[in-house]
């Protein structure tokens, strides 16, 4: 069982470093306040410093709690205006708080304890007014913790209570500083191996495989029922000819005699039509459950997956600091979004990749000491890694306020390794030499050493990017410096994608990477400079066929009725349109590696089980749109007509809300389905009766004839019964979804919680 004294340390590990973040990212703050201001700064700093020497006290860390209690009397001082916070002070108080981290860090990997005598002496003298210098402990391996914690994290013990043995040398401190906060009862937390967390996603992801099998048994029934009801109406004909038959002969009793054998038998016909429709309908339900609940477990063990960045990361300042002193460097380390929560997979991909980026900016942008004050700038370099999530997406940022991207020694590099001739080298553009930096291999290191890697480059980090459907950009640092951003799904276990067609296969493109789906007329593809372009308003962006880009050797554009479906794709403020033979569907789904050869390079992101068992490939919207970049539009596209399809099915929407009946009209038309509009259940069964329709939909709560009653008048018309009859309404008991079901409704959907995809995916098992 683990001790009272270990639980403590795990909650002031989490604890301490929350303080000292925030001092750090308070300090910074107060470098860019105007003079006379930052009060608040200064308030929020000393109640940090206070809470620190509280905690470190109540785990008996006497070291920790003796430099916290120095910079509450620091900070006191300098926010009664005795002392002045300048840029020398906030270097120390820098330092001062790498020294803590150091301190705890060694103390957990029980390892020999640095002195804290030279920091000490170091607060004393900036307490007393005196410009001080310390010199850093040397550096110590980072612990790299084992498990993972899945629950919210103990609620760490509270500062002693005033009046204590504890507090008896605080007599001087203020009240309102001393107040206890108020008590929190703290959840229950678990501890959890990681490896169990993946096993339960897979066990998940299988769960849902198996529903998708359960739709193929429902279409299974759904043909039976409607092969038997097709041979109810021949049989039914064929008895009636069979009687007339032997009346005209005048052997009335064998005619009586096999009309009798005739009942018998459409007894039994109907009993097993009877029997199959009720299996049919329990099925469904079956079926609709399993999928509600593999959906509710998959999102719980997404969510139980989702970790804060600090878990995986929160050692990485440390490590920077180590590095940089190791290379006779000096950095300001500043880390924020720690508290960012993403995917533990996901944290544990970018480890190696933001890794080798940290390496790069100290070994490529941060200059020496002297080089750095010659140039004009701190002897101390700014290294910055943050976290944060924009439109659905982890984006991870690392920067540097070094040299900046050097563009002669890539080019120089570049046409040595022969990517470029001489002259050529001079004439690419800055984005195509930054291009050049992620090639296999390619470095400017110009010696291997422990801070430059093996001098594989960088392409490690797109390689370990691509695989996570994910991008990195390098972007130009204001003033000076370079930023690498990163930008990833939060989660692995599954993505929502729109699956398209092209040549007969079925493809899947994360919705992050999607920006508008048009269908525009054959007429706006044309070329420019002989470059292919679709005209879309105003604007006139890049095209090209996806059959093209996935080498099936098409150079042209399929149209149906004069109309080109296309999907415009993303990757920051660039797009490019894509032609594809037809839009299908948007649904979750977990992305596997499938082993694609490389040859069709990082475009593939892998590949998505479908309903049917097939496999279709999942495409990385974001290299799709790099490599239309480098490559340029294709020339020559033409578009040539396709053969006529199938009909398209005609769904009825019921319902006396305006705004319902347009939304579901714009849904259902951009899948492709023609769609008739009814305002209460009368107008629908003069809709039914005067047009062929293939699947109703409709509210239960309606003037004149409600949902219920269109469906049961719908159910007793021999010639509508056969329609599926979806009810769509904001009543959800039990015993409405019960009515419907038994009245014979073929699925019930609540719009509480109406989901585009569900009432798509229901309609699919239908049409």
């Amino acid at each position: 069982m683990i001790s009272i004294r270990e639980r403590l340390l795990q909650a002031f590990q989490i604890e301490y470093r929350e303080h000292v973040d925030a001092i750090r990212s308070l300090l910074d703050d107060l470098g860019h306040k105007a003079e006379g201001s930052g009060l608040a700064q200064l308030d929020e700093i000393f109640r940090r410093a206070h809470s620190l020497k509280g905690a470190s006290r109540a785990v008996d860390l006497p070291a920790i709690e003796e430099i916290s209690h120095r910079m509450e009397t620091l900070f006191a001082k300098v926010r009664s205006g005795q002392s002045r916070l300048d840029h020398d002070m906030a270097v120390g108080l820098g330092q001062v708080l790498d020294v803590i981290e150091d301190w705890v860090a060694a103390n957990l990997a029980n390892e020999a304890l640095p002195d804290t005598a030279a920091t000490i002496a170091a607060l004393d003298a900036m307490i007393e007014g005196h410009a001080v210098s310390m010199e850093a402990p040397a550096p110590r391996p980072i612990p790299v913790p084992e498990r993972v914690v899945v629950a919210p994290a103990p609620v760490p013990p509270p500062p002693a209570a005033e009046g204590s043995e504890a507090d008896e040398a605080d007599e001087d401190e203020p009240p309102a500083e001393r107040s206890a906060a108020p008590a929190v009862r703290p959840e229950e937390t678990v501890r959890v191996r990681a490896l169990h967390l993946d096993r339960l996603l897979r066990s998940s992801n299988e769960l849902l495989t198996e529903t998708m099998n359960q739709r193929q048994v429902t279409q299974s029934l759904l043909g039976l029922d409607r092969t038997l009801a097709d041979f109810d109406r021949s049989w039914r004909r064929a008895r009636k000819a069979a009687a007339a038959a032997l009346r005209d002969l005048g052997d009335y009793d064998r005619a009586i005699a096999l009309e009798r054998q005739h009942e018998a038998l459409e007894q039994a016909l109907t009993g097993i039509s009877r029997e199959l429709r009720g299996v049919r309908r329990r099925q469904q339900r079956t079926g609709w459950a399993l999928r509600q609940l593999g959906n509710d477990l998959q999102q719980e063990v997404r969510q139980v997956r989702m970790v804060p960045a600090d878990s995986i990361f929160g050692g990485f300042r440390k490590m920077v600091r180590d590095l940089a002193r190791a290379a006779g460097k000096q950095v300001m380390v500043q880390v924020s979004g720690l508290d960012v929560e993403a995917d533990r997979m996901v944290l544990q991909g970018l480890k190696d990749p933001v890794m080798h980026l940290l390496r790069n900016a100290l070994s490529h942008g941060v200059e020496p000491p002297d080089e750095r004050k010659a140039g004009g700038k701190s002897a101390a370099a700014h290294v910055g890694l943050s976290f944060d999530v924009s439109e659905g997406r982890l984006v991870v940022q690392i920067e540097d306020d070094g040299r900046g991207v050097n563009f002669e020694a890539i080019r120089r590099k570049a046409v040595e390794r022969g990517l470029f001739s001489e002259a050529e080298s001079f004439q690419v553009d800055r984005q195509s030499l930054v291009d050049v930096i992620f090639d296999p291999g390619f470095s400017t290191a110009r010696m291997v050493d422990d801070l430059s890697g093996r001098g594989m480059g960088l392409s490690v980090v797109r390689e370990a990017m691509a695989m996570m459907n994910g991008t990195v950009e390098v972007r130009d640092r204001q003033p000076v410096g370079t930023c690498f951003r990163l930008s990833l799904p939060l989660t692995v276990s599954t993505q929502r994608l729109f699956l398209v067609e092209c040549q007969g296969h079925i493809y899947g493109l994360p919705t992050e990477g999607v920006d508008r789906l048009y269908r525009v007329r054959a007429e706006d593809v044309g070329t420019v400079e002989g470059k292919s372009v679709v005209f879309l308003g105003d604007r006139q962006i890049p095209l090209l066929s996806l059959a093209h880009l996935l080498a099936f050797g098409e150079s042209s554009v399929k149209v149906t009725r004069n109309v080109v479906p296309l999907v415009v794709l993303k990757n920051g403020e660039r797009r490019v349109a894509v032609a594809i033979d037809a839009f299908l569907s948007i649904r979750e789904g977990l992305v596997k590696d499938i082993g694609v050869p490389g040859a069709r390079g990082t475009m593939v992101a892998g590949g998505v089980l479908l309903e049917d068992g097939d496999i279709a490939l999942v495409l990385n919207p974001f290299e799709i749109v790099e490599t239309f970049r480098k490559s340029g539009s294709i020339r020559g596209l033409t578009t040539v007509e396709k053969q006529a399809e199938k009909r398209v099915p005609v769904i009825l929407v019921v319902d006396d809300s305006l705004t319902t009946r347009t939304l579901e009209k714009s849904i259902l038309e951009a899948h492709g389905y023609q769609v008739r509009l009814a305002h209460d259940g009368l107008e629908g069964l003069g809709r039914l009766r005067a047009e062929q329709i293939d699947l109703i939909i409709s509210d239960i709560q309606m003037p004149r004839l409600d949902g219920f009653g269109l469906l049961q008048a719908v159910k007793s018309d021999p010639a509508l019964k056969a329609i599926p009859l979806i009810l769509v309404s904001s009543l959800e008991a039990r015993e409405d979804k019960a009515r419907g079901l038994e009245l014979g409704a073929d699925a019930y959907v609540v719009k509480r919680k109406f989901d585009q995809q569900e009432l798509l995916e229901t309609i699919g098992q239908f049409l």
